[in-house]
């Protein structure tokens, strides 16, 4: 049996499945797709980079200190770099934490001019400069202990080049001298002039200047980056939805009618549409961000560790609490989606069913319950929708308490480190815009949740559209005659659209080359499943259908259709206009041949009383036109396809006196040399059929002219009777 595709699908906020079967359709684009990856990764780059930078501006020229290390003569053993302060000699706690030091900071450090004239009472000491910075990396308890022992002092300097004290006009005697580098303490910066501090510090206001300039430089790169990333995502995007498009119409096309049997057409069409607009916003919006996110959460977390293995895991400290709340929320959230979704689905539902039966609610007066039903359906997605808004409600705040913490907790830890002289500034402030921007991406990705789970849901419904076999298959090689004459066999043919329950039982019969055969029966007798199984719109269970002798099975169904044409009852026109639907699409259908088969069925007369005439705009199915219009209008096209087989399924009913009388000439001018299948209501309109065949519960009771059939007194004298009693 058919399956039916209903919207209450599991939806799993994220199915590895599903994935693997959208990359198929993400596979022809990978160059695109990689390409705008590796722009995201520079752009999240450039987002890493910038608290970085501020933390190089803070420290290397805005706020940039020095301490001062004391050691013994540089020339020495590292060992014996204890001064006569210290009171240690080789082998002292003092003497590991300078040689650790030292060791470590070769590089950075600068040699102090005869410091040892500074110290009363002291032998001559070698001392070094050393930046907050650098002193920022080095283990904070040795750096306390190291203070706490004197071999750093605990006052802070500022360090500038020595030209430019000589050119600020400063006394180099006055100021502890590195080199080409000089020391003034803090409160010696207040007694200088602005010109002087403006003259000391002009590296630093170049180098300040220096990194404004790169943050907007890659402020701008950054905006370009993400605007060319946004235009290759969403033509990825759009070429990979036209893609599933054609492929889901395409598959359609391919099934059964038992498939669209037991499937309603708008939940089709919201596969192709909806449910494709949700993979694309999930392509453009939520795979891009989560893909950034990703790197940058990775990135921090790399960088905090860099920067301050301590502070990090302090700062930190809040992801068990996190994960908890994280897990709750997926957990909460994925049951009041699920329950809001099938909600919605009831609207859906009760909305199309009212709008459409709106003509009978206001006939029967049935507005009030029709209210009622609604209203009750609609507070029931409220309550499921406040289960939703209650959980993003309690989870969001979460994620700022969090955020919260873990800034408190950079701002306890990292300030006091700073107080202690064993943290330079910007690294706490680097981590304070870090952690920000750690927490950031949680906060997305509970913002999308409910997209991501709304994408996995579409693309199982997708997938269940997709994988469904309800095919009818071409032979692998179908066999293509020269010529159709047009001779129909059924064979012992049985049939049933629900497995168990059949509504054509054993039925045979023939249809020779140019006759004219109706089918008649009461309503449910298998007139319209023998014109399904001749277009094998479905393939018979028992027995097999010939055609010219060549069973049905073993031909091409395209071939087959061509050669047959199909006026149905209810006539389908397609919106456009009259001579598009007379031609469908068949350029070698000129503008003569349209007329010519326009007026022999009859249609040319109303065609050219229309405004537009054959270019008349026909709106949804031909709303603006008549019954037998449509009825004229198909025989025009069946026409002009000069198909060798015609079959008319209840063509002439549901039309006014005079329009039949236009359809029955139109019908002996269409059926003229054709082999042609009449399933007819009224009796009146296949009385000068050459057969006519009687069909009850699916088998055939009665062969026979009109005349015949009338005298044996059976079902056919009955069903005339009933039609003619008066």
């Amino acid at each position: 049996m058919t399956p039916h595709y209903h919207d209450e699908t599991t939806g799993k906020p994220y199915d590895a499945r599903l994935v693997k079967r959208l990359i198929v359709f993400i596979r022809p684009h990978w160059r695109t797709v990689a390409a705008a990856v590796a722009i995201l990764i520079l752009v999240a780059g450039f987002e890493l980079a910038i608290p970085f930078l501020m933390r190089s501006a803070i420290d290397d020229y805005i706020v940039a200190t020095t301490r001062i290390l004391l050691a013994e003569d540089a020339s020495a053993p590292v060992e014996g770099k204890i001064s006569a302060v210290t009171g240690g000699g080789p082998g002292s706690e003092a003497a590991t934490l300078v040689a650790g030091f030292v060791s470590e900071h070769r590089d950075d450090l600068l040699v102090i001019d005869d410091f040892g004239s500074r110290w009363e009472g002291a032998r001559p000491v070698k001392a070094y400069l050393v930046t907050t910075k650098d002193l920022s990396g080095y283990d904070p308890r040795k750096v306390a202990r190291a203070s706490e022992l004197g071999v750093i002092l605990v006052d802070s300097y500022y360090s500038a080049a020595r030209d430019k004290a000589v050119r600020a006009g400063l006394v180099l005697d006055e100021f502890i001298v590195a080199g080409d580098r000089i020391a003034l303490r803090g409160d010696a910066l207040a007694t200088l002039s602005p010109e002087q501090i403006r003259i000391l510090r002009e590296d630093d206001f170049r180098g300040v200047g220096r990194i404004a300039l790169i943050l907007l430089v890659m402020l701008a790169v950054s905006f370009g980056f993400t605007l060319l990333e946004i235009n290759m995502m969403e033509l990825t995007s759009q070429r990979v939805m036209y893609d599933i498009r054609m492929k889901v119409l395409k598959h359609m096309m391919r099934l059964s009618l038992s498939f669209f049997d037991k499937n309603p057409v708008g939940r089709l069409v919201t596969r192709a549409t909806n449910d494709v607009e949700v993979l694309h916003e999930m392509f453009t919006s939520i795979v891009t961000m989560l893909l950034r996110d990703l790197f940058v959460l990775v990135g921090v977390v790399i960088v905090l560790l860099r920067l301050n293995w301590r502070l990090a895991l302090v700062s930190l400290a809040v992801l068990p609490f996190m994960a908890w709340a994280t897990v709750a929320f997926s957990v909460t959230i994925r049951d009041a989606f699920r329950e809001v979704r099938v909600k919605v689905a009831k609207i859906n539902a009760m909305l199309q069913e009212s709008i459409g039966g709106m003509r009978v609610i206001q006939i029967f007066a049935h507005e009030e319950e029709s209210l009622k039903r609604f209203s009750r359906i609609n507070h029931e997605n409220f309550l499921a929708a406040m289960k939703q808004i209650r959980a993003f409600a309690m989870f969001t705040p979460l994620m700022e308490l969090a955020s919260s913490v873990a800034i408190g907790l950079v701002i306890w830890y990292g300030g006091g480190s700073v107080i202690r002289n064993t943290l330079s500034l910007g690294t706490v402030i680097a981590f304070l815009s870090y952690v920000q921007m750690f927490f950031r991406p949680l906060r997305n990705l509970a913002q999308q949740y409910g997209t991501m789970q709304q994408a996995m849901a579409s693309s199982e419904r997708i997938f269940m559209l997709l994988d469904n076999d309800q095919v009818i298959l071409d032979p692998e090689e179908p066999v293509r005659p020269d010529t159709i004459e047009g001779r129909i066999c059924f064979e012992n043919v049985s049939f049933s659209y629900v497995e168990g329950e059949q509504v054509l039982r054993d039925v045979s019969f023939t249809v020779e080359p140019g006759e004219t055969v109706a089918v008649v029966g009461a309503t449910g007798a298998g007139k319209t499943s023998i014109i399904n199984l001749i277009e094998r719109f479905y393939d018979v269970e028992e027995g097999r259908i010939t055609l010219d002798g060549i069973d049905l099975c073993r031909m091409d169904r395209s071939f087959v259709r061509s050669h047959i044409g199909l006026v149905m009852q209810d006539v389908f026109l397609f919106a456009g206009d009259i001579g598009g639907n007379i031609r469908l699409g068949n350029r070698a259908i000129d503008d003569d041949r349209l007329r010519e088969v326009a007026q022999h069925v009859n249609a040319d007369g109303f065609i050219q009383r229309l405004p537009g005439g054959y270019d008349e705009e026909v709106h949804e199915r031909g709303v603006t036109l008549s019954t037998g219009q449509r009825q004229l209008l198909a025989f025009a096209r069946s026409l002009a396809f000069d198909p060798t087989i015609l079959i008319l399924d209840e063509a002439t009913s549901s039309i006014d006196t005079e329009t039949e009388q236009l359809i029955q000439e139109a019908l002996v001018r269409l059926m003229e040399g054709r082999t042609s299948i009449v399933i007819a209501h009224r009796l009146s309109t296949i009385q000068h059929a050459d057969k006519i065949l009687v069909m009850h519960h699916g088998k055939i009771r009665e062969v026979g002219t009109h005349h015949d059939l009338l005298l044996q007194r059976g079902y056919y004298y009955r069903l005339y009777q009933l039609q003619y009693a008066q």
